[in-house]
């Protein structure tokens, strides 16, 4: 069975291709055209794992693990903003979020928030809210001032 690290390690020859034409024209040779004298036959001969000693990539599977060597070398930087980095939070659930707000954002921890309310007429009203989700969506600012409510 292969290993994460030696997967990762082997694909790491994918990176000098653009493309999948790329790919299979790297198994091709001069005497495989000048046999086959197609370069599309050669190119659906490569395809098919007759040109390779290990396993050919499909090209959903090439581009999938392109994707993923490119990811883990090149990494997209994502600047983040904390929204309560300046704002002292009204009450101790605030507090709370503010401290666990840079985890959520660098996906380090995720936190879920139950929150249970009753209405004038005694009916419970619960949901659950994914914090790191509404960190994306929403602006915290008024939530972290006290100005609005959960």
């Amino acid at each position: 069975m292969t290993e994460v690290g030696t997967q990762i390690d082997s694909d790491k020859r994918l990176l000098q291709f653009e493309t999948y034409e790329d790919y299979l024209d790297s198994l091709i040779t001069f005497v495989d055209l000048g046999y086959l004298g197609n370069l599309n036959i050669a190119h659906r001969l490569a395809e098919l794992g007759y040109r390779c000693t290990g396993e050919t990539l499909d090209e959903d599977t090439f581009y999938c693990r392109l994707k993923a060597v490119k990811n883990l070398f090149f990494p997209i930087y994502r600047p983040y903003e904390l929204t309560s980095e300046h704002v002292t939070p009204s009450d101790n659930l605030m507090q709370e979020l503010a401290l666990r707000e840079r985890l959520n954002r660098l996906k380090i921890i995720s936190t879920i928030i139950f929150i249970r309310n009753l209405t004038k007429l005694q009916f419970e009203i619960s949901g659950y809210i994914d914090f790191n989700e509404r960190l994306e969506k929403e602006n915290w600012l008024p939530y972290f001032q006290g100005r609005k409510k959960l």
